[in-house]
């Protein structure tokens, strides 16, 4: 029997007295209810809230005007964009809303759509379950199964993955829409569409959107409806303070745009009393500028930067006598290889991790440029030698564990040398392995735990070097900055690093 089965039982069993029950019902303020029966673990020791949530001013306001009605009993708004800084309990006030309409909605439908199924329930369905389970007042009231929730009144709260086909025809009361920024695909952007409000219920339905802000290039969907309730929308309180930590008190950035029916919040100042500057220092340690102004200031940024500050590179140069004295013959080393094109160059990298900390040092690097219109000479000369000569001269010379390559274009050499027993060759993944190396070797180099004698070459390509940032799981990619510049020592660095440090050698 099918969860729709079991519903419609109760619906025909007990519909009478639920309808009566919401009947007699006395609708209270959102706020009061909120702050009186969602519960949140952080505050259950404190002996005046006992679990219960404290909301800001500002939200409180802003919850208020939100699901305030016009003279028939109608929701101002069809469409309610919270979008705040990271930290700022976006979720859990989506949460908050969600059980509050359920609870006071006779046999509603109540939707949470996520860049997919596994974030929708693990955030605002996974809080407003957490806020149930909290409440003895409540608990035995409600019904789970699977990632539906039902409520006394008869309404669901459901998770729901990304299937445009199989959610079309909604009767929703409420569609949650949780980071929105990752809404890049055309399926998403296509549940979007599909996941509309049914004209049967104007007036007493509305989409709900919380997301911080997303990359201007390809965050289409999010940044139209920025478009709609900022850029076309009309400020609305603007003479009116809210709180903002370490900070002068300032207006709220609330806008409604009555054609569209949209209010739209769009917070890029810390108002909540954690978020200290002691905080965000931290943060700013670990995150990248642009990284740190689209979480914690709800800025839209481009999705690729600069890959690192020249000034963080050039402290990472260590003169000739800072290094420490090596046996290259016992000392374990990881040589990486990175080539593209024919026409492209090919880099050389080798080091290895510094005898006493956990920092990379580079021994070896070289590129090799074609001339042009024609191929590398991958063998060469003694005088003036080609990759693989090079190559078979550091495995001969120095204690070389590992060859990691990218096997795009270097598959044939990699494959004849392994076979001669000449060194461990591995393929290295320029999927989901160089998004953590291309992540971890910018780390090493902000926290100048990666050793360079400053070389021309290897400047320059960490030079040349753009950080796409990944949509999916926020890690970096190292790219060119513009098509004709070359980083091919910079991604070599990235691999091999990553290999010394998994390794641990």
């Amino acid at each position: 029997m099918t969860t729709e089965d079991i519903l419609e039982q109760i619906k025909k069993q007990f519909s009478e007295t639920i309808e009566e029950a919401v009947s007699k019902m006395v609708i209270p303020d959102v706020v009061s209810w909120i702050e009186k029966n969602f519960i949140i673990p952080e505050t259950r020791k404190d002996p005046k809230l006992k679990g219960r949530i404290r909301l800001m001013e500002y939200q409180k306001d802003v919850l208020r005007e939100a699901l305030s009605t016009d003279e028939k009993g109608n929701y101002k708004y069809s469409i309610i964009l919270w979008s705040d800084i990271k930290k700022s309990a976006k979720s859990t006030i989506a949460a908050a809303v969600n059980l509050y309409r359920a609870h006071y909605t006779e046999w509603g439908e109540f939707y949470i759509v996520a860049n997919d199924l596994k974030q929708a329930d693990s955030r605002v369905n996974f809080y407003l379950r957490r806020a149930i389970q909290l409440n003895p007042k409540i608990a035995n009231k409600y019904a789970r199964l699977g990632y539906r929730t039902t409520a006394p009144s008869g309404s669901f709260l459901e998770a729901i993955p990304i299937d445009p086909a199989g959610e079309a025809g909604s009767n929703a009361d409420m569609i949650t829409f949780s980071e929105l920024w990752g809404a890049n695909e055309d399926a998403k952007q296509q549940m979007w569409a599909e996941m509309t409000l049914s004209p049967t219920k104007h007036g007493k339905s509305f989409r709900w959107i919380e997301s911080y802000a997303g990359f201007s290039e390809e965050s289409e969907l999010l940044y139209s409806l920025y478009d709609l309730g900022v850029k076309r929308g009309k400020l609305l309180w603007p003479d009116k303070l809210y709180e903002v930590t370490n900070g002068a008190p300032a207006p709220l950035e609330l806008y409604v745009n009555r054609e569209a029916g949209m209010l739209c919040m769009w917070n890029t100042k810390p108002r909540c009393p954690w978020q200290t500057k002691e905080y965000y220092a931290s943060e700013q340690q670990i995150l990248s500028p642009s990284q740190f102004d689209r979480i914690h200031r709800n800025q839209w940024v481009t999705s690729t930067e600069t890959f690192v500050p020249m000034e963080w590179w050039f402290a990472c140069a260590h003169p000739g006598e800072e290094w420490p004295k090596i046996d290259k013959t016992r000392q374990p080393m990881v040589i990486a290889l990175d080539a593209a094109v024919s026409d492209d160059t090919f880099g050389m990298w080798m080091g290895h991790r510094h005898p006493t900390k956990m920092e990379v040092m580079t021994e070896y690097v070289r590129r090799w440029k074609p001339v042009q219109g024609h191929k590398i000479d991958f063998q060469g000369t003694a005088e003036k030698p080609g990759p693989e000569f090079e190559l078979r001269r550091l495995l001969k010379e120095y204690n070389v564990v590992e060859v990691a390559y990218d096997p795009y274009q270097l598959h044939d050499m990699a494959s004849r040398l392994k076979v001669e027993g000449l060194a461990w060759f591995r393929e290295f993944s320029q999927g989901a392995d160089r998004l953590t190396a291309d992540s971890q070797f910018r780390a090493l180099i902000r926290e100048r735990r990666f050793w360079h004698h400053g070389e021309e070459d290897f400047t320059e390509h960490i030079q040349n070097a753009n950080a796409k940032v990944d949509i999916e799981d926020r890690r970096l990619r190292i790219v060119k900055r513009m098509e004709k510049l070359k980083i091919d020592l910079a991604v070599a660095a990235s691999m091999g690093s990553a290999e010394i440090l998994r390794l641990n050698l």
